[in-house]
Order: structure tokens, then sequence, then C-alpha cells
């Protein structure tokens, strides 16, 4: 691996998660009244009644077929006849 794949594929991920988890820490500390779930338009409009809902039921199903991917076994690949050299990103 060269370094700029080391960053993309090991630091990256880390740096990510810390942000993340202390920008929330750091919100919730200094911004306590802000957390809030009322919206002021949100549900006002007719469309968005649907819409939102939709969409985060769209999200939880990809991110289902993500996980569901991943625990799939290798075996199970072959048998239904997709090759080592399909699951892996090492070029040909």
């Amino acid at each position: 691996m060269n370094t700029m794949q080391i960053l993309l594929w090991v630091a990256l991920p880390y740096v990510a998660g810390a942000v993340f988890i202390f920008g929330h820490l750091w919100r919730y500390r200094y911004d306590k009244l802000g957390w809030t779930t009322r919206s002021s338009q949100s549900y006002e409009n007719r469309l968005l009644r649907w819409g939102s809902p939709m969409f985060h039921l769209g999200i939880l199903m990809v991110i289902a077929g993500h996980v569901v991917g991943l625990l799939i076994p290798r075996e199970w690949l072959y048998a239904i006849g997709i090759s080592e050299r399909c699951t892996t990103s090492a070029p040909p």
C-alpha cells in the first residue's frame, strides 16, 4: 500500500469518527438548547409529510442491503458462479 491508500483507507475513517464524536460532544456541551426535534415548517408542507418518511425508509433499506452483502459467506458466491476475481479490488 502506498501512502495515499493508507491515508484514505486507514487514517481517514478514524479522523471522520473522531470528528463525529467530538463534534456531537462539543455541540451538546455548548448548545444544549439547540438540540430539538421541533421543526418550523417541515410537516406543514403536504409533500414533506410523505417524502420524509419515504426518504428515511430508503436510507434504511440501503444500509440493510450493505449489511446483508457483508454477511454473505464467500463460499455462497462461488456456489452461484461469482469468482474470486469479481469479489476483490485488485487489478486483473
